[in-house]
């Protein structure tokens, strides 16, 4: 057999070798059957190259993620102690698992089929946070971190936009952390400065001595802090505690934990409050209705209410600290079997020095929001949530007075409505009952984990209030 090959310039074939020409295709030289196949009028298909198979086929020990994805929501993560507005794409585990306590056990239902490397990145990937108490990374700061190599702290980029959103930032954090130390300084039992967070997610019952109970779906407990600054403090701590069960994490809820510790420190001419920027719960109009009642009520001799709040991701605070005990004190107890064993754990942290309220279902309220958005809309300059930094509310006054920076004057604001400023803020209605669990959810505790329990504990289980409302499901 003959082989022909054309040149680029000459349409005229040449005689060349059969190497040659199966080399110069692509074929293994010593085989031309797919010459043979063509002039056979076989499929021009037959003919085509085979691709290169190396590294494509499937390694023996590969296991599917979907695998390690169900083993990973077989912890339930819930979402954060803030609503998931605004954290809408994290979930958090309680602080009684570890990713390396999930990884064993992984192993010993599966075997040694995926490395703890890929297992922790499949966790990533899911976005499940194992984030410590009062260690919350900053989104700005990581994102510029990241922006531009040659873009430095020292070295900033005046024509970047990143690096200009930075220094921004970074100048509003160190002034509220200015301020907070200022507070912190300044003395004056009759005028306390605390600072207010809510704990990250505590769910009960609590023991990491048998698996089953963290493989159930349990109750979420709450503890809002109220936490004096600096150690010589002459005030307590004060911890507002409730389950799920009786209320949720609504801002009525987070509101109504304010009203109760506000009325636990009704005598005090002047009371500062330090928070984090969480719309959702510490700075919106329900809130800010709020104060204007409470400040203006015969429930409280308090004449101010300031509010200051930190720059988002630069938020460590007293409270903060205030939790570090209170997880080592569940941590000292071993077994938190029930909400009341829960109590006892904050009643022991910080010395034993700290006051405890339990939050009844009477004790939370609908506290509304009478804002005015045609007010708000008018008003030169127009006030965001997003940009304050401070809030006070002064008896005898139906507005409020901001400041967008702590340098600046305050601004007063009018956002009621008409009927409200002329009026007053009435007191909201309290609720006759508590909020509920799912019932599958309290059946799984039952049939689970009491039997795990001593028979004392098994009737606060028991007695856990049901419900059917589908906004219950929005908390698992």
């Amino acid at each position: 057999m003959n082989y022909f090959m054309k040149t680029e310039t000459d349409s005229t074939p040449v005689a060349v070798c059969k190497v040659f020409f199966l080399s110069t295709l692509g074929f293994k030289p010593t085989n031309d059957c797919f010459v043979h196949q063509a002039l056979k009028g076989v499929s021009s298909g037959s003919i085509t190259p085979k691709s290169d198979g190396r590294g494509k086929t499937p390694a023996k020990n590969k296991i599917e993620r979907e695998i390690i994805r169900t083993h990973i929501e077989s912890f339930h993560p819930c979402i954060s102690h803030y609503r998931r507005e605004h954290a809408p794409n994290m979930r958090y585990l309680p602080s009684d698992i570890s990713i390396n306590s999930m990884y064993d056990d992984f192993k010993l239902r599966h075997g040694r089929t995926c490395s703890y490397d890929l297992y922790r990145m499949v966790v990533k990937e899911m976005r499940i946070s194992f984030t410590k108490l009062g260690h919350e990374e900053c989104e700005i700061c990581e994102s510029f971190n990241f922006h531009d190599r040659n873009h430095k702290k020292e070295n900033l980029d005046a024509a970047c936009e990143m690096c200009k959103k930075w220094k921004l930032h970074i100048e509003k954090a160190n002034a509220s952390r200015c301020e907070y130390q200022k507070d912190k300084n300044a003395q004056n039992p009759n005028m306390p400065v605390f600072s207010a967070d809510l704990q990250k997610v505590i769910m009960l019952p609590r023991t990491d001595t048998f698996k089953s109970v963290v493989f159930t779906k349990r109750i979420i407990a709450f503890n809002e802090t109220f936490a004096p600054l600096g150690s010589t403090n002459v005030n307590q701590p004060v911890a507002v505690l409730w389950h799920e069960a009786i209320a949720g994490r609504r801002k009525e809820d987070i509101i109504s934990a304010f009203h109760a510790f506000l009325l636990m420190n009704r005598d005090h001419d002047e009371i500062t409050l330090w928070l984090d920027n969480c719309t959702a719960q510490n700075k919106n109009w329900a809130f800010f209705t709020f104060l204007v009642y409470i400040v203006n009520s015969s429930e409280v001799s308090t004449n101010v209410i300031h509010l200051k709040y930190f720059e988002p991701g630069h938020t460590y605070m007293s409270a903060d600290a205030f939790h570090h005990q209170v997880e080592k004190s569940m941590r000292t107890a071993g077994k938190v079997y029930d909400f009341s064993d829960f109590v006892k754990c904050v009643q022991s942290a910080n010395s034993g020095k700290a006051m405890v309220k339990t939050m009844e279902p009477t004790d939370f309220c609908e506290w509304p929001d009478h804002s005015s958005q045609y007010k708000l809309t008018h008003t030169s300059p127009r006030p965001y949530l997003g940009s304050m930094v401070s809030v006070r509310a002064v008896r005898g006054n139906r507005g409020l007075l901001y400041r967008t920076d702590f340098g600046t004057p305050e601004i007063k604001l009018n956002f009621l409505t008409a009927s409200t400023a002329k009026f007053g803020v009435q007191k909201a209605v309290c609720r006759s009952g508590p909020r509920g669990i799912p019932q599958q959810k309290k059946d799984d505790i039952l049939t689970k984990l009491c039997n795990l329990m001593p028979p004392s504990r098994h009737a606060f289980w028991q007695n856990l209030p049901t419900s059917n409302a589908p906004d219950l499901l929005c908390d698992e």
